[in-house]
């Protein structure tokens, strides 16, 4: 028998240390208490207080990247006890600079700020989130992390079961009582202030009883055993200096920022008295959200969103609005909507094209499902990947900065709302097998027949001009309508502004059974 070489000793020797410390150390973050409800000085009116004693909610849709922004701003500004924060995606860039400025501006003031951030995020806020922790009224935890942050390849390959499940909501709340949900997360492109691109989202300011779940739903995440503390994320207790000097930075970012304070206080005024009309939108809305349990591996059927929004929203009798970025209705899914407008519901869907699409493989496995839909009449819609936006944005007018109109005007969906039958789901929940399984999601269901009409009168008045409208020729073909202001529409014979060889890598990729990650 040979002796095995040196070499092949040092490599198994390697490997099963590696082995051996795949898992992450054991969570040593504190739990801590819900946020309680402190609604003096948000809901000072009696008419309010007896919407609210009567179990409804204040709503207010937030379509708008520049108001969307400011209601955020308005809760971090007005706060005075507390703001809990969720979010996917945070970049280190211009808008989530500016918020973390404002929320350390918040802590200063006495505010307890808690922040929690998914690490499919990344590594690029470390220092900064370090540097925060240092505040005595600011905590950082980081969901899910990474074992090996800055080779992520060894996460995928060692503990794929476990890093593939991220933490995908949305979520700030101010004092336990106003909250805003929704698709955007904290990054210059969803607040069409990006110098590269720009995402249409929508969010929901909402403030009430509804609240009240919200805030559950932030603490049973804050407190589960996947949430753990930046510093021992990064292995680094940190030292006031760095507080020092991102305080620094921050204050030098914000010399030159006058004409940006006077548009964001207009912002926040025009928020304020949105609030203060009676009534704003007033209608029951439920909080929904997926358990951290979904997180893991082997969550039970009652950790998972969709089974609360089934149970709030039922089944579709006469009307399905949906509105998905990522829309991929796997076989079974495509079946039951087939089902659904064959018993007379009338449906309507919209999602990206592809050029729209950010994910090309979520178009690939989507594009397989569209004849069957088309067919079984259902109205289907893609979003263009450019659309025109004024000749200068508030990012412009504030900063002084020009944004090249290519990329100004370049655009992809990035909304996830749906309505049927009187209700409505605003939230962060893509009709896609990632969202549905893999990771966890929030949103507000409204019920509200009159919200449903107000998206229904709104889809009717724009998706001529934004999206493109798929349909079935005379030989049951699909084509492109791309409709004109004069009312004449281009057809197009295949999707829009696509390749043959990019037609070719969509049909090939589904070859591949990788529709259930996407």
């Amino acid at each position: 028998m040979t002796k095995p070489s040196p070499f092949v000793c040092l490599s198994i020797f390697t490997f099963s240390i590696m082995l051996s410390g795949c898992e992450l150390a054991p969570n040593t973050a504190e739990e801590a208490k819900i946020t309680p409800v402190r609604p003096a000085h948000w809901i000072d009116n009696q008419l309010s207080k007896q919407q609210i004693n009567s179990g409804k909610t204040a709503f207010l849709p937030l379509y708008d990247g520049f108001m969307s922004m400011a209601a955020r701003l308005h809760l971090i500004n007005k706060a005075k006890y507390h703001l809990d924060l969720q979010y996917y995606i945070w970049k280190d860039d211009y808008i989530g600079n500016m918020i973390l400025s404002q929320l350390l501006k918040a802590a200063d003031r006495g505010v307890k700020v808690r922040v929690q951030i998914d690490d499919q995020n990344g590594t690029q806020l470390d220092d900064k989130l370090l540097a925060l922790s240092q505040h005595p009224n600011f905590e950082v935890r980081i969901f899910n992390p990474y074992k090996f942050r800055h080779l992520r390849a060894l996460d995928y390959g060692f503990r794929m079961k476990k890093v593939n499940h991220r933490m995908h909501n949305k979520l700030i709340i101010a004092d336990g009582t106003a909250a805003v949900t929704g698709g955007r997360n904290i990054s210059s492109e969803y607040f069409d202030a990006s110098e590269d691109f720009q995402f249409t989202d929508v969010d929901i300011f909402f403030a009430g009883q509804s609240v009240t779940d919200a805030n559950q739903t932030f603490i049973n995440f804050w407190n589960d055993d996947l949430s753990y503390d930046v510093r021992q994320v990064l292995n680094d207790a940190g030292h006031p200096e760095m507080l020092k000097r991102l305080r620094t930075e921050f204050e030098r970012e914000d010399v030159d920022e006058t004409e940006l304070k006077r548009r964001v206080g207009i912002a926040q005024k025009q928020v304020e008295q949105h609030l203060k009309k009676q009534p704003i939108h007033w209608a029951p809305a439920y909080f929904v959200a997926d358990s951290p349990a979904k997180a893991r591996p082997h969550a039970q059927n009652g950790d998972y969103i969709y089974t609360h929004m089934l149970e709030l929203m039922g089944e579709p009798k006469k009307h399905l609005e949906l509105v998905s970025s990522y829309f991929i209705p796997t076989q079974k899914g495509a079946d039951y909507l087939t089902r659904r407008a064959q018993q007379g519901v009338k449906i309507r869907i919209l999602t990206n094209s592809f050029q729209a699409n950010d994910v090309a493989a979520v178009h690939a496995y989507y594009q397989q499902y569209r004849q069957q839909l088309l067919k079984s009449g259902i109205e289907l819609w893609e979003f263009k990947p450019y659309i025109v936006r004024p000749e200068r944005t508030w990012y412009e007018i504030m900063t002084g900065d020009i944004i090249p109109a290519k990329n100004k005007n370049s655009s992809s969906l990035h909304a996830k709302f749906f309505d049927l039958d009187g209700m409505v789901f605003v939230g962060s929940f893509n009709f896609d097998p990632r969202s549905a399984y893999l990771n966890t999601e929030v949103g507000l269901v409204i019920e509200s027949e009159d919200f449903q009409k107000e998206i229904a009168s709104a889809m009717d008045q724009y998706l001529p001009r934004v999206a493109y409208q798929l349909k079935l020729n005379e030989k049951n073909e699909m084509i492109w309508l791309e409709h004109q202001n004069d009312g004449r529409s281009i057809q197009h014979l295949h999707d829009p502004e696509t390749t043959k060889f990019q037609r070719f890598m969509m049909n090939l990729v589904t070859k591949f059974p990788g529709e259930w990650l996407m």
